[in-house]
């Protein structure tokens, strides 16, 4: 008996001969996912330290309690003067709105530029001598146009030392639940391997700070893997983990910094020290994978206390929050995005409804990404789409 066979495997061997290598790159809010000619994979650290002028702004995986980070991934809506749109959604693009200056572009230039660069370094480094790279796709939230484009064209050609041509002829841009999409649908798995000849796919990509989805019409065939296009535009929201902690971080300053109400005296800052110890005990994942409404027909409540030291050495206190702060934020957090699922979700029932080609599609779901880790939000999703009367996801 021989080995399975995929025939993604002769392509990347006709292409390593042929010396062609393809990269794949996802700039996410807290790590960049590089993909190597379909399987070797990094993934680097995607913050920097902008505002400040006490070292470098992009420092690899160094998180620095004394400096003050964001991710570098924000910095785009600053350079393609697209921030007015989305702050609203993106509460995260105050701090860099009000820092805004050509100063302070140039250092989100900058640390999205060493970004890019040590992306280079591995990639030339994992090459043999006659590899080159033949074509960048790079991943993009679906809210992202022309604009955000012609910023990552720039950057990307001058990281990689390539000239304004070469950079056009090489860089393809993917909207975000397009990759995903290609990605499952070459798999062989049972979701894929549908014993109906049509299907219409929702396919849902939720990472730190954003929630893109897409409909795409599947169509079966007699070998290899289906024929698969997208339905309409790819819809995107604002919202998830990085959403959350940043609601946590401004409830932790009124609730335990700020002077109480109708008290005098100065507010202590939310200075990095204090932001850094709140991130990682929030991201530990006992934490950031139950954090938000429980099941209140069980009885379950939960409440979590931050423990951090305002200065180094220096005092300690203890923040609690209870199960309706707990929700308040988390509710904040993910608005937007219930609110686009809820649309995607009433989309795919009525592309599911009427016979195509006399047979009616079956619907299949599928969603991945860093913020479905969250039971909550799974609780939350997998209701809207019984609700919906649709089958359950397929969470990857």
């Amino acid at each position: 008996m021989t080995d399975s066979f995929d025939p993604m495997d002769m392509f990347q061997f006709m292409d390593e001969q042929c010396g062609t290598i393809k990269v794949g790159l996802d700039l996410g809010s807290s790590g960049t996912r590089v993909v190597f000619n379909y399987t070797k994979d990094k993934i680097f650290a995607s913050h920097g330290y902008p505002f400040d002028d006490q070292g470098p702004v992009y420092m690899g995986e160094a998180r620095l309690a004394n400096r003050e980070s964001v991710s570098l991934k924000y910095g785009f809506y600053i350079l393609a003067n697209a921030s007015d749109r989305f702050v609203d959604q993106c509460p995260m693009l105050q701090k860099l709105r009000q820092h805004d200056s050509e100063e302070f572009r140039q250092k989100l230039r900058t640390g999205i530029l060493e970004l890019l660069k040590t992306v280079r370094r591995w990639s030339l480094a994992n090459m043999r001598k006659h590899w080159k790279i033949d074509r960048l796709s790079v991943g993009m939230p679906a809210q992202w146009g022309l604009e955000f484009q012609r910023v990552f064209l720039a950057l990307i050609g001058e990281a990689f030392d390539w000239d304004r041509m070469t950079t056009y002829d090489k860089v393809s841009f993917t909207k975000e639940p397009d990759s995903l999409a290609h990605s499952l649908l070459n798999r062989e798995e049972p979701y894929v391997r549908s014993s109906k000849p049509g299907q219409v796919w929702l396919v849902i990509e939720h990472g730190g700070h954003n929630l893109n989805g897409a409909l795409f019409r599947v169509e079966k065939r007699h070998a290899g893997p289906p024929r698969f296009y997208r339905m309409e535009d790819a819809f995107g929201a604002c919202g998830g983990s990085e959403h959350l902690l940043h609601n946590i971080l401004a409830a932790f300053q009124t609730k335990c910094l700020d002077p109480p109400v109708g008290c005098q005296g100065p507010a202590r800052p939310m200075s990095p020290f204090i932001a850094e110890q709140i991130r990682k005990q929030f991201t530990k994942s006992a934490v950031r994978e139950n954090w938000g409404p429980q099941l209140y027909n069980l009885g379950e409540e939960q409440q979590f206390t931050f423990t951090v030291r305002l200065v180094e050495h220096g005092e300690v206190i203890s923040c609690t929050f209870d199960q309706a702060e707990i929700d308040q934020a988390w509710n904040e957090a993910h608005k937007a995005t219930f609110e686009l699922v809820e649309n995607l979700l009433e989309k795919l029932s009525k592309s599911t409804t009427d016979a195509v080609n006399g047979t009616i599609p079956e619907a299949v779901i599928c969603i991945a990404g860093g913020s479905t880790r969250s039971d909550p939000w799974r609780r939350k999703v997998s209701a809207m789409i019984r609700e919906a009367n649709l089958p359950m996801a397929v969470f990857i």
